[in-house]
């Protein structure tokens, strides 16, 4: 998938809104199986645009309202929880402080990240509709596969990413009051 380095490159027209890319965090890395859950929903989309007719327009379709969204979760998200190991074994840096503030982000943008999900999950449909409708019964499931995502993201995910901000706040504060004293 061109999120994670594919050789593969993007939707033909698509770029990400100000050419931005993730801002990578230091000392961590995005958990391998939410990358390959990405890198396998792209490339399934990938084989959809390449069937043609209406599969491919609705699989194109939905790859234009995804992207950005998995951009968007990659930086936002993704990164945030690759901590849960580190921090799970007590690794907590200087360099994690910038995470509360990340996570409030998301926090303030949990409204917009629904919305988002709604748009995804109206092209899901509209690209098994048609799949369905020409015979392409096994690109059918990127409709399972994009409605999973969205619900782990919205009860999981971003809930997980909000719960490391907020541990962090926590610690860095019990910190703040320990030196101190």
């Amino acid at each position: 998938m061109f999120l994670h380095g594919s050789a593969h490159p993007p939707e033909a027209g698509f770029r990400p809104r100000g050419g931005a890319q993730p801002n990578p965090l230091p000392e961590f890395s995005i958990p391998e199986p939410l990358r390959v859950d990405q890198n396998e929903l792209c490339a399934a989309l990938e084989r959809a645009i390449g069937s043609g007719a209406k599969t491919g327009n609705a699989a194109r379709k939905l790859l234009k309202v995804l992207q950005p969204h998995l951009l968007k979760a990659e930086a936002d998200l993704l990164q945030t929880l690759g901590l849960l190991m580190p921090l799970s074994r007590g690794q907590i840096t200087p360099a994690r402080r910038q995470i509360p503030s990340r996570t409030e982000h998301l926090k303030a943008r949990m409204f917009e990240i629904v919305r988002e999900h709604v748009v995804i999950i109206k092209a899901a449909r509209e690209l098994l509709r048609v799949a369905r409708a020409e015979r392409k019964l096994p690109l059918a499931a990127i409709y399972q596969a994009s409605h999973a995502a969205g619900v782990d993201d919205e009860v999981v995910f971003y809930p997980a990413a909000i719960l490391i901000g907020e541990y962090l706040k926590l610690r860095f504060a019990e910190h703040a009051r320990s030196v101190k004293v």
